[in-house]
């Protein structure tokens, strides 16, 4: 009964001896270095744009062609002889003038709202790259908050 008793007790004690226990120490921070991840976003707002350019081609022939009729009628009632023919060449281009500016002045479209867009960089901090030295070694963790001089550590130590 007696050796048994001592074999239950040595095997107790060393079954004690082999279980792990697990506490939490300080170590000295070497080095931090912040964790960045870079994402884009799109930023949009609304601009105030003038019409686009009429093309080469879309113009409006109408206006100049009424215009320089009736300034070349205009023009024609004035001065006598030769004078009349130089008034009504005048006046017919001066019409023609007139008529092109305001057929094709009035066909401008009005200013319109148009939406920009531009892809911005932003950086945010994710995490903290921490290199440390505990019991004489150098090791590293990943923390979610800038450490200080020091960071608590787990340690596990067998017995």
């Amino acid at each position: 009964m007696k050796s048994s008793a001592v074999v239950f007790g040595l095997a107790s004690f060393a079954a004690f001896a082999v279980q792990a226990s697990d506490f939490t120490d300080t170590a000295k921070v070497v080095s931090s270095k912040p964790i960045y991840q870079t994402y884009t976003t799109q930023e949009c707002r609304m601009v105030t744009v003038a019409a686009p350019p009429q093309a080469q081609g879309g113009r409006q022939m109408g206006g100049s062609i009424l215009g320089g009729v009736a300034g070349a009628l205009l023009g024609s009632q004035v001065g006598q002889g030769n004078g009349r023919v130089a008034a009504g060449a005048v006046g017919a281009i001066a019409g023609a003038i007139a008529g092109d500016r305001i057929q094709n002045d009035q066909a401008q479209a009005a200013p319109q709202q148009q939406q920009v867009c531009r892809d911005v960089q932003r950086q945010e901090i994710t995490g903290y790259e921490v290199h440390y030295i505990y019991a004489g070694r150098r090791a590293s963790t990943v923390t979610n908050y800038p450490p200080g001089n020091t960071i608590n550590i787990e340690v596990t130590a067998v017995q």
